[in-house]
């Protein structure tokens, strides 16, 4: 036999038989482990391996017999490592607007409330987004917090909290609007007394999620994901962890479940 010809046929046989492999790799009972990457999240994402969002990993994967590998990693580099190096299975505390390629399960994990952070002026008083018309507000470039249809005031973006923080003790933003655990993380930080400041929450929260590489394997651990929220919800497992971290929210398309 010619051997280019029989190169050929060796070529065929092995992929032949490598395609069924490939594809039988991401059927769910031949996935013994799965990987999520996050910051340290105090009380969400613990160094130890504790906390809210690896509870509920755990929850929803282990009792399938898939061992769920938890690792932090500052968010920059924990998204490259799913959206672009895949070296993680799937990263925790994304919105579904995202910009980044990666795919969603259909339930939320958590929901995210924004504050706004002002210099405690006497007589202030917070009345939600009312208390923003006419004033100069400043968040972070992209962040969209409100749409703009929807604003009635003058927005100035900066690159990063600490830029707003100079700005707001400058008086040249009225509100800094952040995420309450950047905000409160950068007031530690540069020693800002608490009693020279308001901190309000935002009224409409932003739903929280998991997000996955976008590959054959991370479609399979979704569809575990949403098969298994609704079972944990029936059980009442669910509810059990969130009251015993007691730090995030369980969404209302969660909640809804349960009726």
């Amino acid at each position: 036999m010619p051997s280019i010809l029989l190169a050929t046929l060796m070529l065929f046989s092995t992929l032949a038989i490598s395609e069924p492999l490939k594809s039988a790799q991401f059927k769910r009972q031949h996935i013994k482990a799965m990987s999520v990457v996050a910051p340290i999240w105090d009380g969400y994402t613990n160094k130890d391996g504790s906390g809210l969002y690896w509870d509920i990993f755990r929850a929803i994967y282990e009792p399938t017999g898939i061992k769920v590998a938890t690792k932090n990693v500052p968010w920059n580099r924990a998204m490259k490592m799913v959206a672009k190096y895949h070296t993680y299975n799937a990263i925790v505390g994304e919105y579904r607007d995202t910009e980044e390629q990666v795919i969603f399960p259909i339930y939320p994990i958590d929901v995210e409330y924004m504050s706004a952070l002002s210099k405690n002026k006497s007589g202030l008083e917070w009345q939600g987004l009312a208390s923003l018309k006419g004033k100069t507000i400043g968040w972070i470039k992209d962040y969209e917090v409100i749409p703009k249809g929807k604003r009635n005031f003058k927005l100035k973006e900066f690159r990063n909290i600490e830029q707003g923080v100079k700005l707001l003790n400058a008086g040249k933003i009225d509100f800094l609007i952040d995420e309450w655990d950047e905000i409160a993380a950068v007031m530690q930080k540069n020693k800002m007394p608490s009693e020279n400041y308001l901190i309000n929450e935002m009224p409409e929260g932003t739903d929280v999620y998991a997000a996955f590489s976008i590959d054959n394997l991370s479609r399979e651990l979704i569809a575990i994901y949403n098969e298994r929220i609704p079972e944990l919800v029936a059980s009442g497992e669910l509810t059990k962890i969130y009251e015993k971290w007691d730090t995030g929210e369980m969404p209302e398309s969660v909640l809804n479940l349960a009726h």
